[in-house]
């Protein structure tokens, strides 16, 4: 009887060492790969002067995934190579835009996209980048897919503004006569006169200029979607022309037909259209009064108006010269009833595309692109709504809530121990039973 409770000790340690080895391996790393490169970005209002800029760019892939669950492709960005054209007021957007080549089971582009809103920009600010952008599809069939990291795009959505420039810039530029001069973004061709001290006129800043000479004509670059010329209205102003480039877009006329009087109408309107495409313009106002009647100019409104998607004017596009890796994506069929875990209850769909072996979902990405000619439809299940993040932290191993494990924790050898612990516990017991059995 004691050698039969001494080879039952040796299995039940056993056991034992076999339970603490199984637990205190390390969780095994997640199926997905991560892939860095150098995008050379040029073009656009948003680049600094001196040629193009860097930047670099981790795109993390899935090599597999399963039937109905999320097949999603995040790019985390560097430094941003972006610095502001001009000074903006706080409510800027933006936006980043990676695409991705996709063959195989569904053929398109897939699009990871993510915004950041910026804080109150100086002229030649650094821009800031969202730190992560994420597109994503949930597969309908099993297959293969091939992705192709593509073009990164960098988009700005300015904040709507209104900014009043002035004549009386820089005391150096003052000039009067037949000189051409110019004062800020407002060139003056003709015999303009600069008149100051006008604070009891009420004109703004106190001064405007001011000339008596038909076809003399003042121009005005600004960036933006509107434009308003602001002068006075009195007797001894007259009629005027507005000009884009070459075209007459309009006629106006700042005379008052009332008496002169010790205080004219400052500060007027006296033209203005708000519906420009966002970019730089130039607009030219000519002098078409009779001779001796005055044409006046006191300021300009350069307008922003709200704008819901970003101009081209700001597009900066980033392009990698080398030839980028490949990524080839096992889609394994769905999980059977008895072990479906249910991991993609709750995703949200932007539309059904099952016809190209996907569904696109919301939150960070959508795709595009047509069919292969095997693609074929296949019915999903309808999941409960729940909205998805627009940026995802992709897990790097373990349970897929989100984050990557950290690697220097002490889970598994606390695990270990317990399990241990619990085992030996249960081993002692029953060993104590049969030693009290074989005593008596």
């Amino acid at each position: 009887m004691s050698g039969r409770v001494r080879f039952r000790g040796v299995l039940a340690a056993s056991v034992l060492a076999a339970c603490a080895a199984v637990v205190l391996l390390p969780p095994a790393a997640a199926d997905t790969g991560h892939y860095i490169y150098e995008y050379t970005c040029a073009d656009g209002a948003l680049l600094p002067a001196g040629g193009p800029r860097t930047i670099a760019v981790d795109v993390t892939v899935p090599t597999s995934v399963r039937v109905g669950e999320r097949l999603a492709v995040d790019w985390t960005l560097s430094e941003s190579p972006l610095a502001a054209s001009a000074a903006f007021k706080a409510g800027g957007r933006l936006i980043a835009t990676g695409t991705a080549d996709v063959k195989g089971l569904w053929e398109g582009e897939l699009d990871a996209t993510g915004g950041k809103d910026q804080a109150e920009l100086a002229k030649g600010g650094p821009l800031e980048l969202p730190a992560a952008i994420s597109g994503s599809v949930t597969t309908t069939e099993a297959g293969k897919l091939t992705i192709t990291p593509a073009d990164l795009v960098l988009d700005f959505i300015p904040p709507a503004d209104k900014v009043r420039v002035n004549d009386n810039g820089d005391p150096a530029e003052e000039h009067s006569g037949a000189e051409p001069h110019r004062h800020g973004p407002i060139a003056y061709q003709g015999s303009w006169f600069h008149a100051p001290n006008r604070s009891t006129y009420g004109d703004y800043q106190d001064d405007l200029h001011a000339t008596t000479t038909p076809n003399d004509s003042a121009t005005v670059t600004f960036v933006g979607t509107g434009l308003s010329y602001i002068g006075e209205r009195v007797e001894t102003v007259g009629e005027f022309e507005v000009y884009v480039g070459d075209v007459r877009i309009a006629t106006g006329n700042a005379h008052d037909p009332e008496a002169k009087q010790e205080t004219p109408k400052a500060q007027q309107v006296l033209w203005s259209k708000t519906d420009f495409p966002y970019g730089e313009h130039k607009v030219t106002f000519k002098n078409v009064a009779t001779t001796g009647t005055h044409m006046a100019v006191d300021a300009f409104d350069v307008i922003t108006g709200e704008l819901s998607t970003p101009p081209d004017y700001f597009r900066t596009t980033c392009t990698y010269t080398g030839t980028p890796k490949s990524v080839t994506v096992e889609v394994l069929p769905a999980p059977t009833a008895s072990d479906d875990d249910d991991d993609n209850d709750g995703q949200v769909t932007d539309g059904d595309d099952s016809a190209r072996g996907v569904i696109v979902l919301s939150g960070g990405g959508q795709g595009h692109g047509a069919p292969t000619v095997t693609a074929t439809a296949t019915v999903t299940r309808t999941p409960s709504p729940r909205r998805t993040p627009q940026v995802r932290v992709t897990p790097k191993g373990g349970a897929q809530t989100g984050e990557a494990p950290r690697d220097d924790t002490a889970a598994p050898l606390l695990i270990g121990y317990g399990t241990a612990m619990a085992v030996a516990g249960i081993a002692g017991g029953v060993l104590r039973r049969h030693r009290r059995r074989a005593a008596g």
